[in-house]
């Protein structure tokens, strides 16, 4: 028994030593028990770790360093616009284009070209009724919206398709027929009147707007200015005559007998003709406005 316990006692003092010595040579230091989690594996593993592992944070992932951000990073580079180049050929067409639009809507009978058509009304409400082609010589707006309204946005698309006029979806008859918003060629609007602006309106001729004018000249239509064509003016703007009674006419009748004289006419009212101005057999001179108020009979 003596013998076992000395055993004993031999081996607890030789692992005490080896205790001892472990301390004095720092083993402990270098070798400790770590927990470590993985990012692949939900289950805590223990392993032994070297001093250099364990002086990371457990459980937190290495973050890679911020990169300053800049003003450069995030400007991205500016790509200069295209400069639109301005073409002096490119105009917006106005109310030029009006003329052959009216006239190719009248040969194709999608308006009458001596149906009256309302062009707004007086100071006292009544509305002022006027032929298609004096609507144009008079420049008259409110005349050629009414106008649009009568040939339809449908005939009106298919005008300005077959000619090559490009223009917005978005915008309106009216404002197609008012040449408003969208730019044509000006040897293109000339074409345009070559192949819709019959003999039978040249009456229109030349059609000025400002400074700025179309005219017939030998069958060939150019651009000119208001100042020279001016001086050009039929001989009949000139000419006396006298205004013929229109009274008990009907308004129809009446407007066939004073386009003889002049062009510049209004109907206000409709039905048979109660009032005029010139007043009947009074001497007037050149293309005077003339005003005949109709009355519908009861």
């Amino acid at each position: 028994m003596k013998k076992k316990a000395n055993r004993r006692a031999f081996f607890v003092c030789i692992a005490i030593c080896l205790l001892y010595i472990s301390v004095a040579v720092k083993i402990p230091d270098k070798l400790s028990f770590k927990r470590i989690s993985s990012g692949h594996n939900s289950l805590n593993n223990m392993s032994i770790a070297s001093q250099e592992t364990s002086q990371k944070p457990v459980g937190v992932e290495e973050v890679a360093p911020v990169k300053k951000i800049t003003a450069e990073t995030h400007e991205h580079k500016k790509t200069p616009a295209p400069k639109i180049k301005e073409d002096a050929d490119q105009t917006e067409p106005s109310l030029f284009i009006s003329v052959p639009l009216v006239c190719f809507a009248i040969k194709e009978r999608l308006i009458e070209k001596k149906g009256l058509v309302p062009a707004g009304s007086d100071s006292k409400g009544n509305v002022i009724w006027k032929y298609p082609i004096d609507i144009l010589k008079e420049k008259d707006e409110e005349g050629i919206r009414n106008l649009s309204k009568s040939i339809g946005t449908k005939n009106i698309l298919g005008f300005f398709k077959r000619e090559g006029i490009v223009f917005k979806e978005t915008l309106s008859d009216e404002d197609m027929a008012l040449g408003k918003g969208y730019s044509v060629d000006k040897n293109k609007l000339l074409a345009i009147y070559k192949n819709h602006v019959s003999d039978d309106c040249d009456v229109l001729l030349p059609y000025t707007l400002g400074i700025t004018g179309i005219t017939k000249l030998n069958g060939v239509y150019t651009f000119t200015k208001t100042k020279t064509e001016a001086k050009n003016q039929p001989a009949r703007y000139e000419q006396e005559w006298v205004m013929p009674n229109l009274v008990n006419l009907p308004a129809r009748k009446a407007l066939e007998k004073l386009v003889l004289y002049t062009s510049r006419i209004k109907i206000i009212g409709n039905g048979i003709v109660v009032e005029q101005s010139p007043k009947p057999f009074e001497r007037v001179r050149g293309d005077a406005e003339c005003v005949i108020y109709g009355r519908a009979s009861k």
